[in-house]
């Protein structure tokens, strides 16, 4: 008992485990309250994807960097996994393409200009120009990437694309 009080201390983000089973209870007696499930599910969800966080770092840290890696990869996306399922199983299949979009987008292009930024900034006035330049090809990727995200959306669904700025 001593170790989880002294986790809790430490870890504030551990006391929104409280909102699990809030949410199961919520959703029992309460079902047609979609915008509060909404947000005690957000609410719960965040402390459990630190607490797999946590976990692959721990077995990362007995195992080495090559299985730990390799675990962060593959458990790096699971709340998006597990709510991809969720809607797949509910028939939400834009939602779950939009969900699928939204994480290539972020995982891929913002990493890379925040990653282009911060590895190019620096004291000196060429590095910032660097960094500044690898942002701006960060942004025209992400917004060629939107376009084309865009028309397979409309092409997927079976309407026809206007003619567009993206072209």
């Amino acid at each position: 008992m001593n170790a989880m009080t002294r986790e809790l201390r430490e870890n504030p983000l551990l006391w929104l485990l409280v909102a699990v089973p809030v949410v199961f209870a919520v959703e029992h007696l309460a079902p047609d309250r979609h915008t509060l499930l909404f947000v005690l599910s957000v609410l719960a969800i965040v402390p459990l994807a630190a607490l797999l966080s946590r976990a692959t770092e721990s077995v990362a840290a007995k195992t080495g960097d090559a299985v730990g890696g390799l675990l962060n990869a593959t458990l790096g996306n699971l709340t998006e996994l597990v709510i991809a399922i969720t809607a797949l199983r509910a028939g939400m299949l834009d939602l779950v393409k939009a969900s699928i979009a939204g994480a290539i987008m972020t995982n891929s292009l913002f990493m890379l200009g925040m990653a282009l930024l911060l590895g190019g900034s620096s004291t000196t006035r060429r590095s910032t120009t660097a960094a500044l330049r690898g942002c701006r090809l960060a942004c025209c990727s992400w917004h060629r990437s939107l376009c084309s995200f865009r028309r397979w959306s409309a092409a997927w669904s079976g309407r026809v694309p206007r003619r567009s700025r993206c072209s």
